[in-house]
């Protein structure tokens, strides 16, 4: 995550149609920034354009930076709290290895259960990890 810190303004890609999301989305609207963050509906066709078959968006959660710089999943995650001032150190902790590892996975457990957790919510969702896999990637940055 040390490109970040050269970051001024991330763009969240996400999913408008999950309850989670947008709840998610209201959340961090509604917390202090160091580094402005805006989100931007994964359906719209600038993005599927953009994005073009390589970056998961719609099936992962997408953050990039205004350089280009792109943080998929866990990451994407993590580089949220990094931009929040009540949870940048959140963000370092969970970069150290022993915690990598428990922020990926669970990461992947609320991120796969999200059209439930949406449905409980009282989203009208019709998605999200079809065949139990959400195509978690790894924790560095995509290029």
């Amino acid at each position: 995550m040390r490109a970040q810190h050269r970051s001024t303004q991330l763009t969240v890609l996400y999913d408008e149609h999950c309850a989670l999301c947008r709840r998610c989305r209201s959340w961090i609207e509604s917390q202090a920034q160091l580094v402005p963050i805006r989100f931007v509906p994964a359906s719209t066709p600038a993005v599927a354009e953009w994005a073009a078959g390589h970056l998961p968006v719609g099936d992962e959660l997408v953050v990039v930076d205004e350089v280009g710089q792109v943080w998929v999943g866990p990451d994407a995650f993590i580089t949220c709290l990094w931009a929040l001032r009540r949870y940048r150190g959140t963000a370092r902790r969970l970069q150290a290895p022993g915690l990598r590892r428990f922020a990926k996975e669970t990461f992947h457990q609320l991120f796969c259960a999200r059209a439930t957790i949406s449905r409980v919510m009282g989203g009208d969702d019709d998605i999200i990890c079809d065949g139990g896999g959400c195509g978690i990637s790894g924790l560095t940055p995509h290029s």
